[in-house]
């Protein structure tokens, strides 16, 4: 088991002492098919809302935003240096549900996905999640994340959890896994 010596932020590594208190699960920006009307995608409001976190006493925060939801790295970027918070970025898929039926990235293979993983912690996240060959790389990602359904773990999420086994073995990158009422531990 390895020592975490650094913790990858949008705007560069810094020593894990740096971070303080730290908002372990929020979001700067997510859009999904399954929270209609619930959308964040409002630059200035996110922008307020990370600043009411950085006031109320947190220096860090994980945005658990995965690839397809809404990121964007640059705005995250930006809004963490106005606001003064450490802000670790998220790769990785959300459970399928997130996705809607025939979205393009419930059909990538295990393979696919940890090749983008590995580029975006080590190289960068592309600044548009439907272009992830975009040359604007304006910040690597410091966690890697899979959501599981309801019950069951689908296809789909087992190819990701394969994925981030073998991106999190390569890159030591920390890992979250989000479950639903945890319904799905017992596989």
């Amino acid at each position: 088991m390895s020592m975490v010596r650094t913790v990858r932020t949008v705007r560069g590594d810094v020593a894990p002492e740096r971070l303080g208190p730290t908002n372990t699960h929020e979001h700067v920006f997510q859009v999904s098919p399954l929270l209609p009307g619930d959308e964040l995608d409002d630059v200035e409001a996110s922008a307020a809302e990370i600043a009411l976190l950085a006031g109320s006493g947190f220096t860090a925060m994980i945005d658990a935003t995965p690839i397809g939801l809404g990121r964007r790295p640059a705005r995250v970027r930006r809004i963490s240096g106005h606001a003064g918070l450490h802000i670790v970025a998220t790769t990785g898929f959300h459970r399928d549900a997130h996705y809607g039926p025939g979205h393009p990235l419930l059909s990538l293979t295990a393979a696919e996905k940890a090749s983008r993983m590995r580029a975006e912690v080590t190289v960068g996240m592309p600044d548009r999640d439907d272009d992830p060959t975009a040359s604007a790389l304006s910040a690597r990602a410091g966690m890697l994340k899979v959501g599981i359904e309801y019950w069951a773990i689908t296809a789909a999420e087992r190819a990701t959890l394969e994925a981030i086994a073998e991106v999190h073995r390569d890159t030591d990158a920390p890992v979250m896994v989000h479950l639903e009422f945890c319904t799905a531990a017992h596989e």
